[in-house]
């Protein structure tokens, strides 16, 4: 896409309409020859003000998934509603659910004011859309369902939303409680220890082992605390940045998927999110090998990910999709019956939403489960490790005054 500044323009079209729109070129004379090319006369070009807004705006943080659903799902109402593509995409240009969507929904609008078809216009305005956004709007724009393949298309993006934020709202509460353990025992040791060293000095041969060695440290750690402060700064930046960054993201799910219940966890959801979108994209006319390639594309765990490979060259061979399924020993029993039943009964579509939401919601009670067991093994180990530390400190205590427990 040609990179530059945007400009407002009004012009002729061949029936003697004014049209108004924006684009972006590198200069005037370029934007007046690519306006020219569109069969339009331009009377009025102007750079467009929105540019000199953005030029404020260069630490905004980026739009949320869930901002592009809530675009999107008021797309899919406006044409449901039958109004016009073009008009939809105008009037959410009035609207600002964020400032990074002006940029796009023009660029969206000067594409399909060129004649582009919207699935590929999407995909160059809103990159960040998942692919199977692209599909479900060519899907609909052959079948005439657009505003409902857009819909469906919200639906299932919600239904990802969901599943990422379940995993995320399932490892919050360790990650808190991990954390308040570590900053406890660091305050304990640059705060606490040091002040009751100062009762022992030139006592501490005479410490057993496990005081002695709490009181080194504590000293250590009062000594060292802007260092121990530099560090555990850097290592929280550097925690939040590898949290941010997808491929860290992504090995960490991997090494996750060989843990005991967490493993299970995972693949459960990948496979709610598998027949999910299979579901949708069924659904909307789009052919099963392609539906078979979109799915596996939103799947993370490299183990699923290449039992579905299998699956798809099997189906593609000719095989039905419920054999090509239960050659892979990955989908239950009860899975399987479903997809059977879809098979034979041609409703192969709702059978798949049925499948994924009994893998949702087996999902959500596996990890209830392992919250359950999660909680108190992190609450043992942190209180162990700071009930050590102070069983330590009163043993020195009372081995120096010689005090019978």
């Amino acid at each position: 896409m040609t990179t530059g500044t945007v400009f407002d323009y009004q012009a002729i079209d061949p029936s003697g309409k004014i049209v108004t729109g924006q684009i972006q070129a590198r200069s005037m004379r370029e934007a007046q020859r690519t306006i020219e090319t569109r069969n339009l006369v331009p009377v009025e070009l102007t750079a467009a003000r929105a540019q000199a807004r953005r030029r404020g705006k260069l630490f905004q943080r980026p739009p949320t998934m869930r901002e592009y659903a809530l675009l999107m799902e008021q797309m899919a109402l406006l044409l449901t509603a039958g109004i016009p593509l073009l008009n939809a995409v105008k009037s959410l240009q009035t609207q600002s659910i964020h400032p990074a969507f002006e940029q796009s929904l023009t660029d969206l609008d000067a594409r399909l004011r060129a004649g582009e078809a919207l699935a590929s216009s999407l995909k160059v305005a809103f990159p960040a859309l998942p692919s199977y956004f692209h599909q479900l709007a060519a899907a609909g724009e052959a079948t005439g369902r657009l505003g409902t393949a857009l819909k469906d298309g919200v639906a299932q993006l919600n239904y990802d939303i969901a599943i990422a934020q379940d995993i995320r709202n399932a490892l919050t509460y360790p990650a808190i409680l991990a954390f308040t353990g570590i900053a406890a025992v660091t305050f304990i040791f640059i705060v606490v220890v040091p002040r009751f060293s100062s009762m022992l000095k030139g006592k501490l041969d005479q410490l057993p082992f496990i005081s002695k060695m709490v009181i080194e440290i504590g000293m250590a750690a009062q000594a060292a605390k802007v260092p121990i402060f530099i560090v555990a700064s850097l290592a929280i930046a550097g925690m939040v940045w590898l949290a941010r960054n997808p491929a860290f993201r992504l090995r960490l799910r991997q090494w996750a998927d060989r843990v005991p219940l967490v493993g299970p966890w995972l693949l459960e959801s990948d496979i709610a999110r598998w027949s999910a979108m299979l579901s949708t994209m069924l659904a909307n006319g789009v052919d099963l090998i392609q539906s078979l390639a979109f799915a596996r594309e939103a799947i993370t765990l490299e183990r699923f990910h290449q039992r579905l490979g299998q699956v798809t060259k099997s189906v593609r061979a000719g095989q039905s999709l419920s054999a090509a399924t239960a050659s892979q020993d990955i989908f239950t029993a009860t899975a399987i019956g479903l997809i059977q039943v879809g098979e034979s009964s041609g409703n192969l579509a709702a059978l798949l939403r049925t499948m994924a939401d009994l893998y949702e919601n087996s999902g959500r009670q596996r990890m209830k489960r392992l919250l359950i067991m999660l909680e108190p093994i992190a609450i043992l180990l942190i209180g162990g490790v700071i009930g050590g530390i102070v069983a330590a400190i009163m043993l020195a205590i009372t081995s120096i005054n010689q005090v019978v427990l």
